[in-house]
Parts: C-alpha cells; sequence; structure tokens
C-alpha cells in the first residue's frame, strides 16, 4: 500500500514502498505542496524535467538526451538518471512504475479514454523490462458515476450499478487489472479517492462538476530513473 508521508513542514505525498526500497525517487501530490516544492523534498530539483501536454489518449513520449520525442503525450518513459518527469491529475489515475532495476521508469496519466484506448500498455511496452507498478489515488467506483456509453467500454466486473442510478466505473481496479495482465511483479495502490477525501486532494469531478467552481488545482506525480 503507498505510504502518506510527510516529505518537509510544508510538503504531504504518497510513496510506494516498492519503489522506494529499488532507490527510485518519485511521489504522488496532494494539496499539501506544488510540483515544484514535491521535487525539491524528493531531490530531484537539480534534474532537468521532461513534461507533456496531456490529452486523455495513449501517446507514450519517450525522452532522448533533451526533448520528448512528442509534446502531446499521456505518459513518458526515461531511462537517463539525468532527467526526471511529472504528470498532473484531478481524479484521473496515476501510475507510475520502474524497471525492477531502477534504471528505466514511466510516468502514466490514465483517464477512462486512456485506459480504454491501451496507454498502460504503450507504456509498459515501451519500458520494455519486467518492473514493479505503484497506482495513485483517483476518483472511487463510489463517485465516478458515467453513462452508458462509457461503461459499455468496461467489463462488467469493473461496473458498480444500484437500481435506478447510473453505472460507476471502478478506475483503480481496471488500471491494476491491466498491469496484472502485464506481468507487473509487484503493485503497490492506495484505498484514498481523490473526490472523498477533500482535505489531501483537488478533484475535478467534485469541485468543478458539482459544486459549480469555475476550476480545480492538479496534483503534481513525479518519477526519475535512480542514479
Amino acid at each position: 500500500m503507498l505510504e502518506r508521508t510527510r516529505l518537509s513542514e510544508s510538503v504531504v505525498a504518497y510513496q510506494s514502498p516498492l519503489l522506494r526500497g529499488l532507490g527510485v525517487p518519485h511521489a504522488f501530490g496532494t494539496k499539501l505542496g506544488d510540483a515544484d516544492a514535491i521535487a525539491r523534498a524528493i531531490g530531484l530539483d537539480q534534474r532537468d524535467w521532461i513534461t507533456v501536454t496531456q490529452v486523455h489518449g495513449c501517446t507514450i513520449a519517450r525522452a532522448n538526451a533533451t526533448a520528448p520525442d512528442n509534446n502531446e503525450a499521456d505518459a513518458v518513459v526515461l531511462d537517463d538518471p539525468a532527467h526526471a518527469t511529472r504528470i498532473v491529475t484531478a481524479d484521473c489515475v496515476p501510475i507510475l512504475l520502474a524497471s525492477t532495476d531502477g534504471q528505466r521508469v514511466a510516468a502514466i496519466h490514465a483517464g477512462w479514454r486512456g485506459l480504454v484506448a491501451g496507454v498502460i500498455e504503450r507504456a509498459a511496452e515501451q519500458l520494455d523490462a519486467p518492473f514493479l507498478a505503484a497506482v495513485g489515488p483517483a476518483i472511487s467506483a463510489a463517485h465516478f458515476e458515467v453513462g452508458p456509453e462509457v461503461a459499455d467500454h468496461f467489463d462488467p466486473s469493473y461496473i458498480r450499478q444500484a437500481p435506478a442510478q447510473k453505472p460507476r466505473v471502478d478506475l483503480p481496479a481496471a488500471a491494476i487489472a491491466r498491469l496484472k495482465a502485464l506481468g507487473a511483479q509487484a503493485i503497490d495502490r492506495t484505498d484514498r479517492c481523490t473526490y472523498r477525501d477533500e482535505n489531501d486532494f483537488h478533484s475535478y469531478r467534485r469541485d468543478v462538476t458539482h459544486c459549480g467552481n469555475p476550476a480545480t488545482g492538479r496534483l503534481s506525480h513525479l518519477i526519475a530513473p535512480k542514479r
């Protein structure tokens, strides 16, 4: 299970014992600390950053020495310890992968569209090594109500539906199942929900869709190969 960790006086994040055991610097962010503060707290502030524009798809950016090969992507794969990467979420599933030697890592933004399109499979394929996985805080099935046009894309085992209610999709469970099918050696996860646990997390569904706010914040999730 992921562990809630106070990284500094002002920064709280979630970390994976599995990835920490490999010596891979990483963190799943909360409201308590922006990306720069998290990077400083875990020693990544001196690395060159590879970031992308997320588009809810399945394109993977594999970084070369200076920049990703595609700026519009929903996952980044790195094997150069001089670099670090991050993705952002506000309900979608954040996933961090690391090869079992810690030398290759990936950060994945997996919304329902990306899950269906195969973003996890494509990222794992480009990692090209046995890997460990950590699945970060995301919206839970209890709060991810969808129409049938979305639910129909998922296996019924990931659908929760009560009489006279719309279906609800368990995105974290669907992501974990895909990671297991890909041969993940072990997986850390959490039962925290971005919608329910308001003190720690931003949630687009809660803050914008249901509360009518014009916008919400984003949670930053960081990772880099070990040195």
